[in-house]
């Protein structure tokens, strides 16, 4: 069945005569002859409720304007409309007792209409900036969901120090990290260099591959610095220090230790991998690989990193660990943050072919392969079904 939005009135309504509720408030919809301009929206019908009603949280930047992934967020609601159910982006700061205002995407026009609905059935959080999520509104936002028994899934951003302890606890992954230290005092990065000679600096709440710095012993036992951006190099550790510390004093680093990755072609590369839930166990949905190439501090596509597919590299004993990994990522991850529908795990395998994690990401970026955000997507809408209780249907009614 179908149901329309009148912005003019601020209501949702049906052409059908029976009683219907939409959204987790149970807003009860108005029955009315849709004019021919209004856009209709498919819905499933289940136990005298239409829905999903899927919210999702994202951030309002400086200038008051929205800031999330538009093209994802397109995406998940043409997907929806193949069997039923709309999604609403909003802020968190547009969360009300028993209403919210944000946007909801309409294919028909091609863009997103202002709209008021009821709260929704389930919240995903895609806020996209972690400073958002320590401030007061999106700690209430949260509060507010939890309250009214809202499922809210991938509850935070997660650190990457926090992360790496929280894995060395664990008897399988702690296998697979790299050696790791906080940045505190210049004793402990010197001696950390010396012992392992190539080192890694990454702020412990960056992505994509910013403000990271590789630090190496060269030949003559010179030094070189290299970010994704430009090279030095130095006579001594201490001079590194010495230059940088500023920089580094500014935000929280950890140091770790260079892998010796394996070489595709004289490159190296990484895999990123795509993990969903899914009928209660956490899959592996897609495998990206990324290799170095105008720079090689970091395989990231925006610092000119190249994109590779995965049957260019692919093995069994790849596989074999990749299945592993996210089974266990998946099960630690929710048992310490909460319910996580959905990560990234940064990982690669070395010229003697052992696996190491380097990092897992809450909120994954769109992958640049097609074939893999379109299965996301696909999974999403599923794991929409399946945690709003709504059945899923092949086509719309």
């Amino acid at each position: 069945m179908n149901i329309y939005y009148d912005s003019e009135k601020e209501c949702w309504y049906t052409d059908s005569t029976k009683n219907y509720f939409f959204g987790s408030s149970k807003t009860r919809l108005s029955f009315a002859r849709p004019p021919s301009n209004h856009v209709a929206f498919p819905i499933v019908e289940y136990q005298n409720k239409v829905g999903p009603l899927i919210g999702i949280m994202i951030a309002k930047n400086k200038q008051d304007k929205l800031i999330g992934n538009g093209a994802l967020f397109k995406e998940i609601q043409k997907q929806l409309q193949l069997t039923g159910g709309i999604v609403v982006i909003f802020p968190p700061e547009n969360l009300q007792r028993d209403e919210l205002t944000g946007y909801i995407f309409c294919s028909i026009q091609n863009k997103w209409l202002k709209a008021i609905t009821p709260l929704p059935d389930i919240v995903y959080n895609r806020v996209p900036f972690r400073n958002t999520e320590k401030q007061e509104v999106f700690q209430n936002a949260v509060s507010f969901l939890k309250k009214n028994g809202i499922p809210f899934f991938n509850p935070s951003f997660i650190n990457k120090w926090e992360l790496y302890e929280l894995f060395s606890e664990h008897p399988l992954l702690n296998r697979h990290i790299p050696k790791t230290s906080l940045l505190e005092r210049q004793e402990d990065f010197v001696a950390f260099f010396h012992a392992y000679k190539k080192i890694y600096l990454k702020p412990i709440e960056g992505s994509k591959g910013n403000h990271i710095y590789r630090i190496r012993l060269e030949k003559e036992h010179s030094i070189q610095v290299s970010t994704t951006k430009e090279t030095a190099f130095f006579s001594s550790i201490d001079e590194v220090w010495n230059q940088y510390y500023q920089e580094w004093s500014q935000k929280k680093f950890l140091i770790q230790e260079e892998i010796d990755g394996a070489l595709y072609k004289g490159s190296r590369y990484d895999f990123r991998l795509l993990v969903m839930f899914e009928e209660n166990r956490y899959v592996l949905s897609g495998v990206g690989v990324r290799q170095a190439n105008q720079q090689d501090v970091t395989t990231h596509i925006p610092s000119g990193g190249k994109l590779l597919a995965y049957r260019e590299v692919a093995q069994k004993e790849h596989d074999l660990f990749f299945e592993k990994l996210v089974t266990h990522c998946g099960e630690v991850l929710t048992k310490k943050y909460g319910f996580i529908g959905e990560f990234s795990i940064d990982a690669c395998v070395d010229k003697e072919g052992n696996y190491y994690l380097f990092e897992v990401n809450a909120k994954p970026m769109l992958f640049d392969e097609v074939e893999i955000e379109e299965k996301r997507c696909q999974q999403l809408v599923k794991l929409f079904y399946t945690l709003t209780n709504f059945p899923s249907k092949n086509k719309t009614n």
